[in-house]
C-alpha cells in the first residue's frame, strides 16, 4: 500500500507563486511510477483569513485518488467540514460536532485524524474528550495497524519557532496515548512545521511532511520571527508493506514563477 502524504499548502498565500507550486507537488505525484492508494493531507488547506476550499478540492480531486484531510491552525473545523460535505462526500464524516475527528477503515490501515484546531492558536488545542476518544479508538484495534493524524509535530523538534512559540501541553498528553498503544501505530502524520522532520513517540515514527507552499527555516538558534527559506518543494510516500512503514522523502524539483 502505498500512502502519498502532502501538508500545508496554505491556498491564496503568495498568490499564483503559492498556486504553481503547489500545482507543481501535485505534478510530481502524477509522474510516479506507483499510484497512491490515498493522499493524507496534514493540515492547512488554505491560509488564515481565506474561506473558500473549493480550488483546493479541484485541484486535489484531479489526481482521481481517494484523499484523507485533517484541519490545521489556518483552516476552520466548521468551514472545512461543510466543503468536504460539499466538494467531497466520500470522504469520512467527523464522529464529534464540529470537529474533524474521524476513523477511516477503508484500507488495509486503519486512519484516525485528530482535529487540532483552535481559532488564533498555531499550537492548537485538543481537548480531554478528543484525546479519550482517541484512546478508545486506539484500544479497539481489532488488531488493525494504525495510522494517526494530527497537523501539529508533537514531540520537540529542536526548532525554536515551532518548540517555544507554538508547541502546547496537550501533545505531551497526546504522546502518552501514542506510547501505550505503540504495538498498534504505525504512523503519526503530521504538518506545521513546513519541513520534512521525523521523530520518534516510544518507538513510533513521526513524521512532518514539507509544505507544498513554503519552507521554514532551520532556527536552531533563537531568531524573532519564523524565516521563509528557498529549497525544493517536496512530499513523502509511505509504503507499508503488511507490517511496517517505509518512509520515503521525495523533492519535487524548483516551481519557481519564470
Amino acid at each position: 500500500m502505498f500512502i502519498f502524504h502532502i501538508s500545508d499548502l496554505h491556498y491564496s498565500y503568495q498568490g499564483e507563486k503559492g498556486i504553481k507550486r503547489l500545482r507543481h507537488v501535485l505534478d510530481s505525484i502524477k509522474k510516479q511510477d506507483v499510484k497512491p492508494d490515498v493522499i493524507m493531507v496534514t493540515g492547512d488547506l488554505i491560509n488564515r483569513g481565506f474561506s473558500d476550499y473549493g480550488p483546493v478540492f479541484q485541484m486535489l480531486k484531479q489526481l482521481e485518488t481517494p484523499f484523507l484531510c485533517i484541519t490545521g491552525n489556518h483552516d476552520n473545523s466548521e468551514k472545512l467540514i461543510a466543503a468536504l460535505k460539499q466538494y467531497a462526500p466520500e470522504h469520512p464524516l467527523p464522529e464529534h460536532d464540529k470537529r474533524l475527528d474521524y476513523v477511516c477503515n477503508d484500507f488495509p490501515l486503519r486512519f484516525i485524524a485528530l482535529d487540532s484546531f483552535m481559532d488564533g492558536a498555531a499550537g492548537g488545542s485538543v481537548d480531554d474528550g478528543q484525546l479519550q476518544w482517541l484512546e478508545e479508538k486506539l484500544a479497539d484495534d481489532d488488531g488493525k495497524p494504525t495510522v494517526v493524524m494530527v497537523h501539529q509535530f508533537t514531540v520537540n523538534a529542536g526548532l525554536n519557532f515551532f518548540d517555544i512559540k507554538t508547541r502546547q501541553p496537550w501533545c505531551d498528553k497526546f504522546n502518552e496515548i501514542i506510547s501505550r498503544h505503540r504495538d498498534t501505530v504505525k504512523l503519526v502524520a503530521c504538518g506545521h512545521v513546513h519541513n520534512g522532520i521525523h521523530g520518534t513517540i516510544a518507538g513510533v515514527p513521526i513524521v512532518a511532511s514539507f509544505s507544498a507552499n513554503w519552507e521554514a527555516y532551520y532556527d536552531f538558534r533563537p531568531v524573532e520571527e519564523m524565516q521563509d527559506f528557498k529549497r525544493q518543494a517536496g512530499y513523502y510516500i509511505h509504503r507499508f508493506d503488511g507490517e511496517s512503514i517505509v518512509s520515503y522523502a521525495v523533492t519535487a524539483g524548483n516551481a519557481e514563477p519564470s
